[in-house]
């Protein structure tokens, strides 16, 4: 665009008048033409400006986007915990229901399958039972509430399973409350 209006300058913006007359109009013509030329690089400018103001806001509300997608998983994750650790006290009320009855029991078998119905949508959530009995002690999973000296059974190992923990996704919601073998003094 530029390069037109510098051709235009060279070969007179004024016309082709000769003589005095014609000598006026060419220096007003030149003038004219710096005029369109600086204002025409101004508006270059302007534009270069206003794109790289574009760019800036464009990415600027990508990671806005990006922000508030993150956000929202992580407080939909969070919900989903906090609705978790809330139904695990109503799990342990099953098992305990489930120990209390007769193995027989219609009502036994009513809770058993209730029971198993949560537990499996739980599951499809991502909600696991931590495994503890025979396994080693890790304190990122297990809860150590006391020790018990036990022949059989390798050191640090998990003899009992006191209150069944969960995980979510793999973060622990509840550690698992066990009873960890020493060895015999």
């Amino acid at each position: 665009m530029r390069d037109n209006a510098s051709a235009k300058c060279a070969t007179g913006c004024a016309g082709d008048s000769t003589g005095a007359g014609a000598d006026a109009d060419l220096g007003a013509g030149t003038q004219a033409c710096a005029e369109l030329e600086r204002k025409l690089a101004e508006a270059e400018a302007k534009a270069a400006e206003h794109w790289d103001l574009y760019l800036r806001t464009r990415a600027e509300f990508e990671n806005y986007q990006k922000r508030v997608q993150r956000d929202l998983a992580f407080n939909i994750r969070c919900g989903k915990s906090e609705l978790v650790k809330g139904i695990l006290p109503v799990i342990d009320d099953f098992e305990r229901a489930l120990c209390a009855e007769s193995a027989d029991s219609p009502f036994k078998q009513g809770v058993e399958m209730i029971m198993r119905k949560l537990l499996d949508v739980l599951a499809r959530d991502g909600v696991k039972p931590i495994e503890a009995v025979g396994c080693p002690f890790d304190p990122r999973l297990h809860e150590a509430v006391a020790t018990r000296e036990q022949d059989g059974v390798a050191d640090h190992t998990i003899v009992e399973e006191l209150r069944r923990g969960y995980t979510y996704d793999d973060d622990v919601i509840r550690p698992t409350l066990v009873i960890v073998a020493v060895p015999n003094q």
